[in-house]
């Protein structure tokens, strides 16, 4: 299956090597992708720390087109508020949204992404 990497994960795959059998396996079998979200969070902090390693990793990820559902967004953070999770961000919702509309995986290593992945039914992996 394929995965969406968030953003958490990258940062503790560079910065501590956490999770660097699996990230590997992934990058490897060509199964990690990111999406524009996840790389305007990442890059600028990456470019002005001159990570260049993590910018040559991340730049060479294909990127899933973002097509955001705005009605879908309305009623996944709906969803979310009924289900008691109040503290979700609206790029975490976008993240998870891009990767159920492409029958993706998301690999999130956040307790709220984590949660919001299994409110939607998307496949998680969180090592």
């Amino acid at each position: 299956m394929n995965y969406i990497v968030d953003s958490c994960v990258w940062i503790d795959f560079f910065g501590q090597s956490k999770y660097l059998q699996t990230v590997s396996r992934l990058l490897t079998d060509n199964l990690a992708f990111t999406n524009n979200v996840i790389l305007a969070e990442l890059l600028p902090a990456a470019r002005k720390n001159k990570e260049h390693e993590f910018i040559e990793c991340l730049s060479g990820l294909e990127a899933v087109p973002l097509n955001i559902d705005w009605a879908e967004i309305e009623e996944i953070q709906l969803f979310c508020l009924k289900s008691g999770l109040n503290k979700l961000g609206l790029l975490d919702i976008v993240i998870a949204q891009n990767a159920r509309q492409n029958n993706m995986g998301l690999f999130s290593t956040d307790r709220h992404m984590r949660l919001l992945g299994l409110k939607l039914g998307i496949k998680l992996k969180t090592q």
